[in-house]
């Protein structure tokens, strides 16, 4: 008769531990664990781009929807503080101008579902919101950019995209471009 085993197998806790500490390292960051978030925040720059080019569309990732509300205020102020900036484009490269882009994000006085404003692009497609500074939400700073092609139940001509990038503690600005593709 075998002695009953009390303690787990010394192989066992190694390989549950090794399992752990992967597990760990991938959710360390959403930019590396498989979300498509990637990091925004900094100072940003202007991306040139060549003429006869061609843009890769943006694609929707995992949680740019989430807290997303239709048809937020147009131009709300939002504070100072924290600046979220971009250029749409279509696939062609060129400029989209008078585009509604909606943006939203935690801040310590607002959440979420709270905090957001939408903006039209400039004649060069370019935009910009001013808001208070982020603050993390479940674990990492995180701002969300979107176009919604159907607000108040017109179709612009665009796709829709939502999107949700991270960012470190203390940036004071996110650029977040968006390539859209005809609906």
């Amino acid at each position: 008769m075998s002695p009953t085993r009390t303690r787990p197998h010394p192989a066992a806790v190694v390989a549950v531990a090794v399992l752990v500490m992967v597990i760990a390292a991938l959710l360390w960051r959403s930019d590396l664990s498989g979300t498509g978030a990637r990091n925004v925040g900094g100072t940003g720059s202007p991306v040139a781009i060549a003429n006869g080019t061609s843009c890769p569309p943006t694609i929707t990732n995992p949680g740019g929807r989430n807290n997303y509300r239709a048809g937020a205020p147009l131009d709300a102020p939002m504070g100072t503080g924290f600046v979220v900036t971009g250029v749409v484009r279509d696939t062609a490269c060129r400029p989209l101008p008078g585009v509604r882009v909606q943006v939203w994000l935690q801040t310590a006085t607002a959440g979420e579902r709270d905090h957001r404003t939408s903006v039209l692009t400039g004649p060069d497609g370019r935009y910009r919101v001013d808001s208070d500074p982020m603050v993390a939400q479940f674990g990492e700073p995180n701002v969300h950019v979107a176009h919604d092609g159907a607000v108040g139940g017109a179709e612009d001509g665009w796709r829709s995209v939502w999107q949700r990038h991270v960012l470190d503690d203390g940036d004071t600005s996110a650029t977040v471009d968006l390539v859209l593709v005809p609906a």
